[in-house]
């Protein structure tokens, strides 16, 4: 139920959360910059989360699906290890997340999403943006994605993704923000390729035995 609430209550009227910030986001900001709490040039946000802390478990949790696969240690060791130019990265990020929403809403649909999430972005920031991109992982992309797993019988992922939601509830319970930067980008490309790796074996196998 709390899960129900923090979304219904999130997808409200859209309004300013945030007029008088903790000290620990001041502290944030002051670090990152003064583009809503983030670096604009290096792609760094302080993304504040207090009234979104089971959402952000949620999301965060969907990518241990990954560790059902024998590509994960290594998608996850280059792409964490191996040293880029910060524009590289971001770029990797975008490309990765316009493959993989298209999975969930089709190609055109994953460009149309994008490029709101850049609108709201523009217009109210980058904490509206962010908040825009959780509310359709949240709603959209982890049911879909769970779904997909059980179509295609990936219970073992399943279970990684059931144990790491519950630690995340408990874990993020007094989270104020999160810091969403280069290493962020970098573990979201891995899941991507974790993902692309699933379905390609998938598509070999049918391949195979038509």
């Amino acid at each position: 139920m709390t899960y129900w609430k923090n979304l219904l209550d999130f997808l409200g009227p859209f309004k300013p959360r945030f007029t008088h910030r903790s000290n620990h986001a001041k502290a944030r900001g002051a670090r990152f910059g003064r583009c809503g709490g983030g670096d604009r040039s290096m792609g760094a946000y302080a993304f504040e989360v207090a009234h979104v802390r089971p959402l952000v478990a949620v999301v965060a949790a969907h990518g241990a699906t990954d560790l059902a696969t024998r590509q994960w240690p290594l998608a996850y060791a280059l792409c964490c290890l191996v040293p880029l130019p910060p524009p590289v990265v971001t770029g990797l990020f975008v490309a990765g997340s316009l493959v993989h929403f298209a999975e969930d809403v089709r190609p055109d649909g994953s460009l149309a999403l994008h490029l709101l999430a850049g609108m709201a972005t523009l217009l109210g920031g980058a904490q509206r943006g962010l908040e825009f991109m959780l509310a359709y992982l949240a709603c959209v992309h982890a049911p879909a994605h769970y779904l997909r797993c059980w179509r295609r019988k990936r219970w073992r992922a399943l279970g990684c993704a059931a144990v790491t939601t519950m630690a995340a509830l408990a874990a993020s319970r007094r989270l104020q923000s999160v810091v969403v930067g280069h290493a962020v980008q970098r573990l979201v490309f891995a899941h991507v390729i974790c993902e692309c790796c699933v379905v390609h074996r998938i598509t070999a196998t049918r391949t195979g035995a038509s």
